[in-house]
């Protein structure tokens, strides 16, 4: 029975051509849009008809570019003068009328100087490397211990024989910091000699008889000479630290036991002060940050794989005829089921107090090794249950006869698994990939909950949020826009090939 050509085109009007309008409107419309803001410098604010402007620069660059007498009477109905500022300021204008003075004003050639085209200036700085430093995968020195900060008390074994010492300049440096730090084997690491303790070098002064008995040596005198010694001895001037002690010595008029103090202090803290030298020079490591690009691929990456295997090796358990098995099934789901934010704050918690406390190691979320695969890991946890769904499914969806068969012929597990199984599980392989490749491209709301804009210290921005923070805090609205045009791109590609592949591997299958 042929169906009536009318009654087609009603299923047409009824089902098909509303979600039609609805995807021109709120997709290919807002698509384009963006293509157009992402070819200009648009700070996100600035609108392309001025709000106000100056008499003369109204008149010179608006007014007297019109020949349309229509187009002039219609701008001035829209600005008003106002004598009070020698300005012309815009009137509330929507809709209709606000595309029609954009019009209008688009044939001045005007354009503020915050929403102009710049053509594809903003791409250009993508692919040129010309984004920003945090947007590429790059290599930075990070300073751990600066010579204007009191010593370090203690230092790690690993920090002390991997990082200082390796990064020594000579063996004299060398022998002046093993000289610093003495090694303690029941705490596995290196204490600070108390010769190099600047408290313990500055007490005696503190408790000669000028200061302590005879109150000829104020307090604040005392202090302001030791800040004063230690700055000349930061700059290694032998010369002003001694001119500085002779000066004190003299001003005060101490007795021979407090002058020889002071002299041994002085040359205790010039010693300190080279040790601080050394140390702030040696302790510098190299970091390589994989930067926006570098993190979006690796979370992508790890994320993809972990979510599938671990959702896969589910899926597997649970047809086995497990005891229990719905049960298990509604708690690994669960985690699907909840908000991302509650997730990222049970799991922040946990990094934060929990496992700080059980095992002692006070760094995990904000320790720049740790952090890519802390979040990777939530990812894999929070995603994991809904795959396991889908999976399940298409396990279930296999002929018992076949599995039966397979047996009888006296095919091993494994077998079964390769020849059997894994062919016929390829269509939730395909769309499971597909989802989960995609949903790691655009990750946001996981890692800004967790992160934040920490996130650029510890390099584990994902491409969504550095366009975020691209638009939002550094107002560049165009190249935010400009950025997620090439990740939209990106994710088309990726998914694209991924698709024609396993679409093959189905039909081979």
């Amino acid at each position: 029975m042929v169906e009536p050509k009318v009654k087609k085109q009603l299923y047409f009007a009824a089902f098909i051509l509303p979600c039609l309008i609805l995807y021109i409107l709120f997709f290919i419309a807002p698509f384009f849009r963006g293509i157009n803001i992402s070819l200009t410098n648009w700070d996100g604010l600035s609108p392309k008809t001025p709000i106000i402007l100056e008499k003369n620069e109204f008149e010179s660059k608006i007014l007297s570019k019109l020949k349309n007498q229509d187009d002039k009477d219609y701008i001035l109905s829209i600005y008003d003068f106002d004598s009070s500022d020698n300005s012309y300021k815009r009137i509330s204008v929507k809709g209709g009328e606000r595309n029609k003075l954009e019009r209008i004003i688009r044939k001045t050639g005007y354009e503020p100087e915050h929403n102009k085209f710049v053509g594809l200036d903003n791409y250009k700085k993508i692919f040129t490397g010309q984004a920003s430093s945090d947007f590429y995968p790059h290599t930075s020195n990070i300073e751990k211990y600066t010579k204007f900060s009191d010593l370090p008390s203690n230092i790690s074994k690993r920090e002390f024989e991997k990082e200082v010492l390796k990064n020594s300049k000579n063996e004299k440096n060398v022998e002046l910091i093993k000289k610093a730090y003495i090694y303690d084997e029941k705490n596995s690491r290196y204490k600070l000699s108390r010769m190099y303790d600047e408290f313990e070098v500055s007490t005696p002064l503190w408790e000669m008889n000028e200061v302590v008995n005879t109150h000829t040596v104020s307090e604040s005198s005392l202090d302001a000479f030791i800040r004063n010694l230690r700055s000349n001895a930061l700059e290694q001037n032998i010369g002003a630290a001694d001119s500085v002690c002779t000066a004190f010595i003299k001003d005060n008029n101490l007795g021979a036991k407090s002058a020889a103090d002071v002299r041994i202090a002085a040359d205790q803290i010039f010693e300190i002060a080279k040790l601080r030298i050394e140390l702030s020079n040696a302790w510098v490591i190299k970091r390589h940050n994989m930067g926006v690009i570098g993190f979006t691929l690796f979370f992508a990456f790890f994320s993809v794989i972990g979510i599938n295997v671990v959702a896969f090796a589910l899926a597997l358990a649970l047809d086995t005829g497990l005891r229990g098995q719905k049960f298990l099934r509604t708690i690994f789901f669960l985690p699907n089921v909840l908000s991302m934010i509650i997730v990222a704050l049970i799991w922040s918690m946990l990094f934060v107090q929990l496992l700080p406390a059980i095992t002692g190691i006070e760094k995990w979320i904000s320790d720049s090794n740790k952090t890519p695969w802390l979040l990777v890991l939530v990812a894999v946890w929070q995603g994991c249950g809904y795959y396991m769904i889908v999976y399940l499914a298409g396990l279930q969806n296999i002929p018992t006869e076949i599995i039966e068969a397979a047996k009888i012929d006296g095919a091993t597990g494994w077998q079964r698994f390769k020849c059997i199984t894994l062919p016929m599980m390829v269509p939730a392989l395909t769309i499971s990939l597909f989802l989960t490749i995609a949903n790691s491209l655009k990750s946001f709301d996981l890692i800004y909950a967790m992160i934040g804009a920490t996130g650029y210290a510890t390099g584990t921005v994902p491409f969504v949020m550095d366009i975020y923070f691209d638009a939002f805090s550094q107002k560049q609205a165009g190249l935010a826009t400009a950025k997620a045009m090439v990740l939209c791109l990106a994710i088309v590609i990726v998914t694209g090939l991924q698709l024609y592949t396993m679409k093959r591997k189905e039909v081979e299958a």
